[in-house]
């Protein structure tokens, strides 16, 4: 890949996009929201390739692709939050990138996002999910967050169909310390990342919407659910066996850890956020998120 031809073509888009951020009337925590979602997909895209193809572990981009993923969700969360058209059904968006904040080792972005979700739930349409197939990311990413305040949600409740796998691993192995049966789940864990992995180059039918969630090609051989729930346990006073599976031994399977004190934000990134900070005050605790 021509990496310096891929960087420069992403900066003209957020530079194009910025423009039409500077135009809005009124839209511009929802289109910089879209700003971020892209920035963030190829800070993650780019962070990958360096590990996989140069075994390099970039800081400054795993930095970037927690930075602009968490203000992606929380632009998106204080806009629309409290109406219908929070959720839409692409809830592997929001759950993937909760799973990615825990494993990269910023479990405090995705508990500050639990609320928003929460209280999204209370005013999700239900005719939405009438043709989804049984959510997992999500599932497995809130249920995680709602077991910390002795909580978990009924799916069935908002209409919204959940695996029973990932409700599963929460209630029986997300804080045993039974290392026996903690292995098996994590291997299972790890074995349902590649069933659900899809494999869009090679069959049409395996793509998000349609079960296979982990779909970005980043994040095929990136086990951030057995990375998630490691620092989730660490966190909690636990500790967590290694096991023996092939999405362990990827370049992807090492301890993803941002240090932001060496983080030189995008030139783009604080001038924008102080403007959607003037726009919507809601929004000033992500100014010291990233420090």
């Amino acid at each position: 890949m021509d990496v310096n031809r891929y960087i420069n073509i992403s900066n003209e888009d957020i530079s194009d996009a910025l423009l039409e951020v500077g135009n809005s009337n009124g839209e511009e925590i929802s289109d910089s929201q879209y700003i971020f979602y892209d920035a963030a997909s190829s800070f993650c895209y780019l962070y990958a390739w360096y590990l996989f193809y140069k075994n390099k572990e970039d800081n400054s981009l795993i930095c970037d692709y927690v930075a602009c993923k968490s203000m992606n969700l929380f632009c998106e969360a204080i806009q629309y939050s409290k109406t219908t058209g929070f959720l839409d059904g692409f809830f592997y968006k929001k759950g993937i990138p909760l799973l990615s904040f825990m494993a990269t080792h910023r479990l405090d972005i995705a508990r500050l996002y639990y609320p928003y979700f929460t209280q999204g739930l209370k005013n999700f349409d239900v005719a939405k999910a009438k043709k989804l197939k049984p959510q997992k990311m999500i599932v497995l990413a809130i249920e995680m967050l709602a077991s910390e305040q002795k909580q978990t949600i009924n799916w069935e409740t908002f209409g919204i169909p959940s695996d029973r796998f990932y409700t599963q691993f929460v209630k029986e192995a997300l804080y045993t310390q039974n290392e026996v049966l903690l292995k098996e789940w994590l291997t299972a864990l790890c074995d349902n990342h590649l069933k659900w992995s899809a494999r869009t180059e090679t069959t049409e039918d395996e793509y998000a919407r349609n079960g296979y969630e982990i779909e970005d090609r980043e994040l095929l051989l990136w086990p951030f659910e057995y990375q998630a729930v490691k620092n989730f346990r660490a966190e909690h006073g636990l500790s967590t066996p290694e096991i023996d599976h092939p999405l362990l031994k990827t370049p992807l399977a090492i301890d993803h850890r941002p240090d932001f004190s060496r983080w030189n934000a995008p030139e783009w990134f604080y001038p924008l956020l102080d403007k959607l900070i003037a726009i919507n005050p809601e929004l000033a605790f992500t100014k010291t998120l990233f420090k």
